[in-house]
């Protein structure tokens, strides 16, 4: 498991290339936000859930939810397991249960539809609370089998980005978004969202918040 930003990064690809890309995608990036912001009715991202079923950029009708709970001091005294959802879901620990000498995951799955959004979310917002107060990070990573325009996706989300990527068919953007999400660093710059797709039509599309831990 990673714990740091998973960005993917180019191959097979010259220098030069690779930073006149860096350079275009954020330069792109930022133009459209800002337009965005200057022109574009005034939205709250607060106002608003960021999950992917319903920003109308996509046709998948369900999407695969991992929620990740992570405690670098070990696992802590109060005992989420009791607390979370068991009903469809399957959770898993990385570590025995008297492990505090290493960082401890918790991880659960499960699958949701565009009407399950909300509430899931809404959900995610409180467990994000409860497990900040214990020393830890929750994480949410949403996955659909369809590619989708990241950079729609940003400007939607009022998100700006701070670290961008190009790899073959592979678009990924971290940013961040004025909101209650969960922060992490991740190298010199502080993000709460971040997203990945491959492809269009028949490719695949991952949100992750605040980074994504698990491989793409």
């Amino acid at each position: 498991m990673k714990r740091t930003a998973s960005l993917t990064y180019f191959r097979n690809t010259p220098l030069s290339a690779q930073l006149l890309i860096v350079l275009l995608g954020v330069a792109v990036f930022s133009h459209a936000f800002l337009w965005n912001q200057a022109f574009s009715p005034a939205v709250k991202a607060q106002d608003k859930h960021p999950l992917l079923l319903s920003t109308g950029l996509l046709e998948a009708q369900e999407a695969e939810l991992r929620i990740i709970l992570w405690f670098a001091k070990g696992k802590p005294q109060e005992n989420f397991l009791n607390k979370l959802p068991q009903e469809g879901w399957v959770w898993q620990e990385s570590h025995p249960a008297n492990s505090m000498s290493a960082g401890y995951s918790l991880a659960g799955y499960t699958r949701i539809s565009q009407k399950s959004e909300q509430a899931v979310f809404s959900w995610y917002q409180g467990l994000v609370q409860d497990v900040g107060q214990a020393g830890g990070i929750a994480y949410l990573d949403e996955r659909v089998p369809e590619g989708m325009d990241i950079a729609h996706y940003a400007l939607q989300q009022n998100i700006l980005p701070r670290q961008f990527s190009l790899s073959e068919s592979v678009s990924s953007v971290a940013g961040w978004q004025e909101s209650l999400l969960p922060r992490v660093v991740a190298g010199n710059d502080k993000v709460n969202i971040q997203v990945i797709s491959q492809g269009y039509g028949q490719g695949r599309t991952a949100l992750a918040i605040p980074v994504l831990l698990e491989e793409f």
